[in-house]
């Protein structure tokens, strides 16, 4: 029998480096980033995608304008909790055995690097992929982690620290993009190569990476 398996976009943080939410950039003409994430977690064969996100792109997302039909939008009522808790919100909503999981921040996942992480699924809790030595994402976790993270009844955790309790296998890749994270307008010009302004900065952000 075929294996289940979903996807989580983390999107919670303030993106205030950006000045705006990251999960919301355009990545093309017709796309946001989670909604190009989406589609790739789709293309592979996950059964859902749900983004975990705070109460004010929960809004922005219910205008319709972004075109994020068939995701689960699960609002996080506590970002200052982390991302740890952010997954276990997802968790309690998506009922299946494997989860990738990416932050909002790196929209350049492809089904290719998916299928790579999924043919390693067994051998490891965690798989992650890494370019010349370094870990980067999205990462595949496994059923136990799966098990253990619904266990968890405080959310004081550090999601990094949680998951380092477990065994994990890196994959080598040929692609130096599973390191991005997009956090800044400058990283946006340089690395989504779009003349499109963006918003000032407002505060600051918190920086995500596994």
């Amino acid at each position: 029998m075929k294996e289940n398996y979903s996807a989580i976009i983390l999107a919670a943080g303030s993106s205030g480096r950006m000045g705006q939410p990251k999960a919301l950039l355009p990545f093309d003409r017709q796309r946001c980033f989670a909604r190009k994430l989406a589609d790739e977690f789709y293309a592979f064969g996950c059964c859902r995608v749900a983004m975990v996100t705070n109460s004010d792109v929960v809004e922005l997302v219910g205008s319709g304008k972004y075109n994020l039909n068939g995701m689960d939008i699960i609002l996080n009522p506590t970002p200052s909790l982390g991302r740890f808790y952010s997954l276990y919100l997802a968790l309690q909503a998506i009922d299946t055995q494997y989860i990738f999981m990416d932050n909002a921040d790196n929209p350049f996942v492809t089904a290719g690097l998916l299928s790579k992480l999924w043919e390693n699924a067994k051998q490891a809790d965690y798989v992650c992929p890494a370019y010349k030595g370094k870990g980067g994402h999205p990462i595949l976790i496994s059923p136990d982690i799966v098990s253990a993270v619904k266990a968890q009844t405080s959310f004081q955790i550090n999601l990094k620290d949680f998951l380092n309790r477990f065994r994990r296998i890196y994959v080598d890749v040929d692609d130096e993009q599973v390191l991005v994270n997009i956090n800044t307008p400058d990283d946006y010009s340089r690395l989504i190569g779009t003349e499109k302004k963006l918003n000032p900065v407002q505060s600051k952000d918190m920086n995500y990476d596994f």
